[in-house]
């Protein structure tokens, strides 16, 4: 009897060996919901949902709902312009990660935008990690009258203050703290943060006057940033390109922002030809920019080509791309973004 009992149980185990694998009881982690939220409350959390963003968004919010998460669950969240009939442009990334263990959670990534986006179509990538492609992707547009989800207005204007009148506050709270102490460097930098954040040209003027100090006195990572956002809202892309590229020689800063900025000026601007020279610049300055860089500047040669009316022209971009993929494919593993990125870029050639 025990000798059939033990050849029922093994049998049964070679049958459904999941019923004795040890933690197999435990669900993964799943992306149950994602959607592009319309604002952040003061809490932190993320308020919406919304289909769209209207061009006077100061930044677009990119929300996934994570069920049975474990300590160290990540999200990675990669913005990009899509521009129609040509390539997506990298715009920045952000990863997320829970600290601990939950049943739900939600992850959230913000993209400040400034003034400086035109208006067309974007594309959110995420991926719940370890995955190398996109667990989900969201596309949206920019537009005049890019309203957040009618379902929760009125849970918006509970939770954020017009935004007018929040500007001005924080402009007169900083004003006051610069007047009291005007040889602070950071009331400073905080007064140019809140002129920046005006929508007005005069506010603007002063924003960039106040980095411009700051810059001459201590040309931080932090001001020039912030002074290549200022001059792309004044709609200076002259200054926003010299400025980006600025930031990109101080050898303690990985030049992962400089190179962000110069893809968000080059799609406010148009000037492709100008991003192209610049992340050319970084590259040759930085050769620890390489994977920053390189799938950028594909990226560029692509939209470039795109643009092109000349069929030879077209072809000697795409050429010049093709090189550079080919680049990040031999020298970075395949687990990193650029990579992944490279892979997609190439992807979209070949259906060219």
């Amino acid at each position: 009897m025990k000798k059939a009992a033990l050849r029922f149980v093994l049998l049964f185990s070679l049958m459904f060996p999941f019923v004795f694998s040890p933690g197999e009881g435990e669900a993964a982690p799943a992306v149950a919901e994602t959607y592009l939220a319309s604002g952040v409350a003061a809490d932190g959390s993320p308020v919406g949902p919304t289909s769209g963003y209207d061009p006077s968004a100061k930044e677009f919010i990119a929300v996934a709902e994570v069920r049975d998460v474990e300590a160290g669950t990540a999200v990675r969240f990669v913005w990009f312009s899509s521009p129609p009939g040509s390539g997506r442009i990298r715009l920045g990334e952000r990863t997320v990660a829970s600290p601990i263990k939950e049943s739900s959670v939600t992850f959230h990534s913000t993209l400040t935008l400034g003034r400086i986006l035109p208006e067309g179509r974007y594309v959110v990538d995420m991926y719940l990690l370890p995955a190398t492609r996109p667990t989900a992707s969201l596309q949206f547009a920019v537009k005049k009258g890019g309203a957040p989800g009618k379902e929760k207005a009125s849970e918006l204007k509970k939770t954020l203050p017009d935004e007018r009148e929040s500007r001005e506050g924080t402009v007169a709270e900083k004003e006051a703290a610069f007047r009291s102490d005007a040889g602070s460097f950071r009331s400073a930098l905080e007064l140019a943060e809140a002129y920046s954040a005006m929508d007005d040209a005069a506010s603007l003027a002063l924003a960039v006057s106040l980095y411009r100090g700051l810059a001459s006195v201590s040309p931080s990572d932090t001001v020039l940033a912030g002074l290549v956002d200022a001059y792309g809202r004044s709609c200076r892309f002259g200054a926003a390109f010299d400025t980006a590229l600025r930031r990109a020689w101080n050898p303690m800063v990985s030049p992962a922002g400089a190179v962000s900025q110069i893809l968000l000026i080059s799609a406010a601007s148009g000037d492709i030809d100008r991003g192209i020279e610049c992340l050319r610049s970084i590259l040759a300055l930085r050769e620890d920019g390489r994977e920053d860089v390189l799938p950028a500047l594909a990226a560029l040669l692509l939209e470039k080509a795109s643009a092109s009316g000349d069929a030879f022209e077209r072809r000697e971009y795409e050429k010049a791309a093709a090189d550079i993929l080919e680049e990040i494919t031999a020298s970075f593993p395949s687990s990193l973004p650029a990579a992944a990125e490279a892979l997609r870029l190439a992807e979209e050639l070949e259906r060219r």
